[in-house]
């Protein structure tokens, strides 16, 4: 039988007992992941993807919640603000942390602004046009726009995103200008792609390769290294203008200050993801590469790549307003 001294001293031991003890085991509710860019586009593919593998590994329900706006700052901005405790976490894109910051003003640091908990996948862009379109290379492409310079319409996800700035990369190399339109994301410019009123789009790769294949647009040509392994046929665009490359990877951040044992629950379990089956046909579907790095390693590529953009965004000639 206990005595009053024995529950007093019970009561006294959990009150002195630390938070850690005392809290919920991680993770005990819902946790929230933030997308910045529309649904239906490659990032949320991505995102719920992530989702359903991590929130399955975690025995916990992952929502994906896609906040819109001024190419990702809305969503990364809420990401930044959130409480470190793990249960809101975000997917981003080296184009947000590392090459955004030398075009606009950003509401955050995207290096102290967040957490880096792991890597997710690797890409090149593709330039797009309909399938019904009379532009057949990137040859034509660049005649018609030397031909008519400010009227063939590029469509691009927002304002520094990668497929803004590899559209000013190609109006530079080629030395012409088109009538850029910035959208929110890459779903409506795709949609509007497929429609025939925007001529083309440099696109993440995910969005080109099942439209390839289904015959609704042509890959003119993708800005990796070399030729890309599902669109073989389409060159390289540094076959066409040396120096011309460009590749990108979707990554997992979360708010800054996150507790280490919680970042390494969240960078174990993507690491794990990239093993997992369904991460892999996932990945291989839509041209990705798999981009397997810890917390550690991310961290150090988002200050790399930061430094190295910061660099040559400064020697470019200035962005096409």
């Amino acid at each position: 039988m206990l005595t009053r001294r024995s529950l007093v001293r019970s009561a006294l031991a959990l009150t002195a007992a630390p938070a850690s003890v005392l809290a919920d085991p991680f993770p005990s509710r819902p946790i929230r992941l933030i997308c910045p860019f529309s649904a239906a586009g490659p990032t949320d593919a991505l995102a719920r993807q992530v989702a359903q593998l991590v929130g399955a590994s975690f025995d916990q329900s992952i929502v994906v919640e896609n906040l819109l706006g001024a190419a990702g700052q809305i969503g990364l901005e809420r990401l930044t603000h959130s409480p470190p405790d793990g249960y809101t976490i975000g997917i981003s894109a080296n184009t947000i942390q590392t090459i955004a910051p030398h075009l606009n003003k950003l509401p955050y640091d995207t290096v102290k602004g967040f957490t880096a908990l792991g890597g997710l996948a690797g890409f090149p862009y593709g330039l797009v046009v309909s399938a019904k379109s009379p532009i057949n290379s990137v040859q034509e492409l660049v005649a018609r726009a030397q031909a008519a310079p400010g009227k063939l319409i590029a469509g691009s996800a927002g304002v520094g995103t990668g497929t803004e700035l590899t559209i000013n990369l190609l109006a530079q190399k080629a030395g012409v200008s088109f009538n850029q339109i910035n959208y929110k994301g890459s779903a409506p410019v795709m949609q509007d792609i497929l429609a025939g009123t925007v001529d083309f789009s440099m696109e993440v790769i995910s969005n080109a390769v099942p439209l390839a294949q289904a015959g609704r647009v042509k890959v003119l040509a993708t800005t990796g290294p070399r030729r890309h392994k599902v669109l073989k046929d389409a060159p390289a665009m540094n076959e066409i203008y040396p120096g011309f490359e460009f590749t990108a990877w979707f990554a997992m951040y979360g708010p800054p200050d996150m507790p280490a044992p919680i970042v390494k629950r969240y960078s174990d379990a993507l690491l794990a993801m990239q093993k997992q089956p369904e991460f892999v046909k996932f990945v291989d579907d839509r041209g990705f590469d798999a981009m397997p790095a810890p917390a550690d390693e991310l961290a150090r590529m988002t200050v790399d790549e930061l430094a190295r953009w910061g660099e040559l965004i400064a020697r470019m000639p200035k962005r096409q307003s």
